[in-house]
């Protein structure tokens, strides 16, 4: 039995043409997705990279990016579908090496049981444009509402 691809508002076409203007310089494309908006622009991560974020009614709340098994009472539902899910150590490679070296491998699974455990949390960022369109591919029901390449160039008066 296979399973039925999610129903899709936006046509292939326009896909295309939202992952080249999530490419560029400058980006203001917005969402309607269960009644909320989705918007995403282009903004600094540091001095030197940039990244897509994506908000959610026009805000992100620093309690959302959480972790996945910890979510906050009023975090939308869709916002790991949305979101981005990134896997973190608990410890640092440089923290493990340290406490191996000084317990000893054997001691620190003792002392330390989630030594080398992983957690995931939700972001409101992505660093390509091709991975957010992956993602938002997979959303039944999103609806484009904005977005520079919907607008019909003005003609010039002659």
């Amino acid at each position: 039995m296979s399973q039925q691809k999610p129903v899709s508002l936006i046509t292939k076409e326009q896909w295309a043409a939202i992952e080249k203007e999530m490419a560029a310089v400058y980006v203001s494309i917005r969402f309607s997705y269960q009644g909320h908006e989705i918007s995403v622009s282009r903004e600094r991560k540091s001095e030197s990279t940039t990244v897509l974020v994506v908000y959610i009614d026009g805000v992100i709340k620093g309690g959302w990016a959480c972790r996945t098994d910890k979510k906050p009472d009023d975090m939308p539902e869709f916002l790991p579908q949305v979101w981005s899910k990134k896997t973190l150590s608990v410890y640092t490679p440089k923290k493990i090496a340290e406490i191996e070296k000084n317990f000893g491998k054997r001691d620190a699974k003792k002392y330390f049981p989630n030594l080398h455990a992983k957690t995931e949390i939700f972001l409101p960022y992505f660093s390509k444009a091709s991975v957010l369109c992956r993602q938002f591919k997979k959303l039944e029901g999103l609806e484009l509402t904005h977005a520079f390449f919907l607008k019909t160039p003005e003609t010039e008066p002659g």
